[in-house]
């Protein structure tokens, strides 16, 4: 067979593309989370440099002020220190002058000392240091007259212990500002030996699982490629419980239905050839029968001689020829039967009501036992039609049994499914050899000693032609015979 032209030309295995989309699925967000986070560290970045750089204006503005503030203190202090040593008590070191008034006058003043020009001290007058981180300096001035003044200023101690946080903050902001990358080095390319960790973990799973869902879909296009062949017996064999698994039963059973309806279609035309040649033969061989039979009793009831021997095997020959013309008849009968079956009209009815006519047949109202199921079974199908199956199956079971000398009955039995109804005919004969089971339905094939071997070819047609089928069980009938099994449609 030729291979179409879409299995011919190269084409990309559908394991790659599986790798390779799950590779995409894997590799897309992290590479786009990648981006983001440079993005990020980035903005991050750029923002905390920016505050970095405000921060580090005010902090430098305000070590601009603090140091103003210092040299102005300085200068305030000198002053105080030129306008105290112009007093004119202090200017000439006079020994009387009070200084507790100066003392709190001048706040950050704590302490006053007045010497005279030989460094003999004339006067003081001090104050206890406040509490908490304040420090003193002192300040000497010279007098107009000779001598100094000594001046004991006491301030907060900003330089020790404000000053250093100030630097510190500064120097930080100077550090901060001097940073450009807001992920350190080590943490990318730990994100990128994550990142290559995971496209070879998805490569791997990939690898495993598109394996695994190929390879099964591999299993289903061999099955199909040899359906397509011609090999109708080819079937598809997936483990599992999965989609899979039940596309293959699927497979499977679609396998089976065609396979069943080929050899329904192939049993129909045969059926349907042996119909045509049936037709054919029982006029061929019905019109010379009546000839034939007058003729022979023509010629013996014509003979006027004393011969008696002759004159009986006249009378032999003539019975022995009507005996055959009627067997002949009989034969024709069964072939006009074969070949003008009537078409299916096929109706709901109630599958009881066909059982309850067969019982009243004489030769059925003893010998036929019914087992119904609990509910009524509704059917579609033609009446007298299946009447005429069921009459043939069940006579053919008294038949067997008669001649093993066993039990003259046959047991009905049927149970609905879903869609069908499934009638079992059990009986108490032989059964049938399991080399015959697949010809026992071809037409002239029989098993008793006497038939034309045409009831059950005519009753599996007529159950084919009802969308159902007839079959026999490989197994025997619970009743020791044969179980023939005639499916049906239900309505």
């Amino acid at each position: 067979m030729r291979q179409p032209a879409h299995f011919r030309r190269a084409r990309i295995s559908l394991q790659t593309k599986l790798i390779a989309g799950l590779i995409v699925i894997v590799l897309a967000p992290l590479l786009v989370a990648a981006y983001f986070v440079g993005q990020l560290g980035d903005v991050t970045s750029n923002f905390a440099r920016n505050e970095v750089r405000a921060m580090r204006g005010a902090v430098e503005h305000a070590d601009q002020i603090y140091r103003q503030l210092i040299e102005a203190r300085l200068v305030i202090e000198s002053e105080v220190a030129r306008r105290l040593a112009d007093e004119p008590a202090i200017a000439h070191a006079d020994p009387s002058i009070p200084l507790d008034p100066l003392l709190s006058r001048e706040n950050a003043l704590i302490g006053i000392t007045v010497k005279a020009s030989d460094e003999h001290v004339v006067a003081s007058a001090s104050r206890p240091r406040p509490e908490g981180p304040w420090v003193t300096h002192h300040i000497e001035q010279g007098l107009p007259g000779g001598g100094s003044l000594g001046l004991d200023f006491a301030e907060p101690d900003l330089q020790g212990t404000y000053y250093p946080e100030l630097q510190e903050a500064m120097a930080k902001a100077r550090q901060a500002d001097d940073y450009r990358s807001a992920i350190p080095s080590g943490q990318k390319i730990a994100f990128l030996a994550l990142l290559s960790g995971a496209v070879l973990i998805a490569i791997v799973i990939g690898v495993f699982a598109s394996r695994r869902v190929t390879v099964r879909v591999a299993a289903l296009l061999d099955a199909t490629r040899s359906v397509s062949a011609g090999h109708l017996d080819a079937r598809a064999t997936l483990r599992g419980r999965d989609e899979m698994a039940e596309l293959a039963v699927a497979f499977n059973t679609m396998l089976d239905d065609l396979e069943s309806k080929r050899a329904q279609i192939e049993y129909l035309q045969r059926i349907g050839a042996w119909q045509d040649v049936a037709r054919k033969l029982a006029h061929e061989i019905k019109n010379p029968l009546t000839p034939i039979q007058l003729a022979v009793q023509q010629t013996a009831s014509s003979y006027k001689g004393d011969d008696a021997r002759f004159k009986k095997q006249l009378q032999d020959t003539t019975e022995i020829v009507e005996e055959e013309i009627e067997g002949l008849r009989r034969l024709v009968d069964t072939f006009r039967t074969l070949g003008a079956l009537p078409k299916v009209e096929a109706a709901p009815i109630l599958l009881s009501d066909v059982l309850d006519d067969l019982l009243l047949d004489p030769q059925f109202t003893s010998t036929l036992k019914l087992h119904a199921p609990p509910s009524p079974v509704t059917i579609r199908a033609d009446k007298l039609l299946l009447k005429r199956v069921l009459s043939n199956l069940a006579e053919n079971g008294l038949h067997a049994a008669r001649d093993a000398g066993a039990p003259q009955d046959v047991h009905i039995t049927w149970s609905p499914s879903s869609d069908r109804v499934t009638i079992f005919i059990d009986d108490h004969g032989p059964g049938v050899p399991a080399d015959s089971h697949d010809k026992i339905f071809e037409p002239y094939v029989t098993t008793k000693a006497t038939g034309t071997g045409l009831g059950l070819a005519i009753s599996k047609k007529i159950a084919l032609e009802h969308d159902g089928d007839l079959t026999i069980s490989p197994d025997r009938a619970p009743t020791g015979g044969a179980r023939f099994i005639l499916t049906l449609p239900l309505a």
